[in-house]
């Protein structure tokens, strides 16, 4: 047979078949072979997606920082290094007394006569505070025989204040024999004031 005929024999036996086929419940397939190795993609309605990448993230790394060492300056100290000079301070100044004023101690010797008792003993007083030591034989006189007791212990204690080493024995004599107790007690503490004031041999 020749090769026409039989092609156009084979063409009809394949439109042939598939009817048969129908009739007697006969499936023929036909396959189509793809070669190579095939791999499978998930997909969601029809539409592909590549899965995510999965990151995994390193732990961390934790450095501790080297400890710090503080080291202190050393100063040299001299070999010949000497304690500083003591400071002395400056010794106090001693405070004298002014000069009293004639004309002052002049007043005052006048009113140490005066009838008021209280002028004649603040009179006595300030002759002594002024130190005016021309006027103690007024004041041993006043220690004497003025007749108010306050007036005789301020007239002692002014002579103490003058410190004049003649006014001794006016002060012993009222120590030992005045009348009155403030006037002994204060003629013997002025006594001893001027005996510790004299120069010792």
């Amino acid at each position: 047979m020749p090769a026409t005929k039989k092609m156009v024999v084979a063409a009809l036996v394949l439109f042939a078949l598939p009817l048969t086929a129908a009739r007697a419940g006969i499936g023929i397939g036909i396959g189509i072979g793809i070669p190579g190795p095939y791999y499978y993609r998930p997909h969601y309605y029809g539409y592909w997606y590549r899965p995510y990448p999965v990151v995994v993230a390193a732990p961390p790394v934790v450095v501790a920082p080297p400890p710090l060492e503080v080291v202190q300056p050393v100063y040299p100290v001299p070999a010949t290094a000497t304690a500083p000079a003591p400071v002395t301070a400056a010794p106090p100044a001693i405070a004298t007394a002014p000069a009293p004023r004639p004309v002052e101690a002049d007043g005052y010797l006048r009113q140490l006569s005066d009838a008021n008792e209280q002028v004649r003993a603040d009179a006595a007083l300030q002759l002594g505070r002024m130190k005016a030591v021309r006027a103690a034989p007024n004041l041993e006189s006043t220690l004497a025989s003025d007749r108010s007791a306050t007036v005789r212990e301020t007239a002692a204690r002014a002579l103490g204040l003058i410190g004049a080493p003649s006014s001794l024995s006016a002060l012993q004599r009222a120590a030992q024999a005045d009348d009155d107790r403030d006037v002994r007690h204060s003629a013997q503490f002025a006594a001893e004031i001027i005996r510790s004031n004299l120069p010792r041999n």
